[in-house]
């Protein structure tokens, strides 16, 4: 079955998501960006599904939009997440589709759960440090990352040593049970994310590196499939493991 696709927001990440539509069957009926003329008039009429991909100061009011018009939204905008249970108040979710995350990426996914199940084993010993480190391009509006936030929490959750993240660290020292993460913005890095676990004998390393946007626009269509069937809001992690039952038509 064929879904009609709005892509609100034209930047490089909605110009990546127009470029796979075809992976789900989407078929792309409009495009709004008001910063681009021949994108400036927004249309609604028989759209299935939006993928909202903009600015976090733009994010909140557009997605309002969307559902005050019983559109189902999928967003991968960072930097607004404070607000979510502003929208939960608004609006009635048996009735709605919201589904958002700090990254749609099916390998960042993957990613979460290898953190989590490498942090309960070290948890498991005792004699690690840890750290984090992020990268990303010059043009990025948040810092740190959401993608750095989702794995901090991870991190908290399941090691018994820890109860703060510390970002980009400054003239402090660092309590036993905090950790550092540090962030990087430079020249087009499309997404780094690394973990690392210290000891005094050994060091243990997990990265993921974004070689390009087209597993963030897999991941984000892979979602726009499943908002389309599915009422309801949704952290795009929690629903992961159901949402990749989708798989697009590589």
């Amino acid at each position: 079955m064929s879904i009609n696709l709005l892509i609100f927001g034209y930047g490089k990440m909605g110009r990546t998501i127009h470029e796979n539509a075809d992976h789900i069957n989407a078929n792309v009926i409009s495009i709004y960006d008001p910063n681009i003329p021949e994108y400036s008039k927004l249309k609604l009429d028989n759209v299935d599904v939006a993928i909202e991909f903009t600015h976090p100061d733009q994010a909140y009011s557009n997605i309002k939009l969307l559902l005050e018009n019983k559109i189902p939204v999928v967003t991968g905008t960072t930097g607004w997440f404070h607000r979510i249970e502003e929208i939960k108040e608004h609006y009635n979710f048996d009735d709605h589709t919201l589904i958002y995350g700090a990254n749609f990426s099916v390998g960042m996914n993957l990613f979460y759960e290898i953190i989590k199940n490498a942090s309960k084993l070290i948890n498991q010993v005792c004699l690690y440090d840890v750290y984090g480190y992020e990268a990303h391009h010059t043009k990025k509006a948040d810092t740190p990352s959401g993608t750095a936030k989702v794995i901090s929490e991870i991190l908290l959750q399941n090691l018994d040593n820890k109860e703060k993240a510390v970002y980009n660290l400054q003239n402090e020292t660092l309590k036993e049970n905090e950790f550092s993460f540090s962030s990087v913005r430079a020249g087009s890095i499309v997404g780094y994310h690394e973990i690392g676990f210290d000891s005094d004998f050994d060091e243990i390393k997990i990265s993921h590196n974004a070689k390009t946007r087209k597993g963030f626009a897999l991941g984000a269509l892979i979602a726009a499939k499943y908002a389309v069937k599915n009422k309801g809001i949704f952290n795009f992690k929690d629903i992961f493991n159901d949402v990749i039952k989708i798989p697009p038509n590589l």
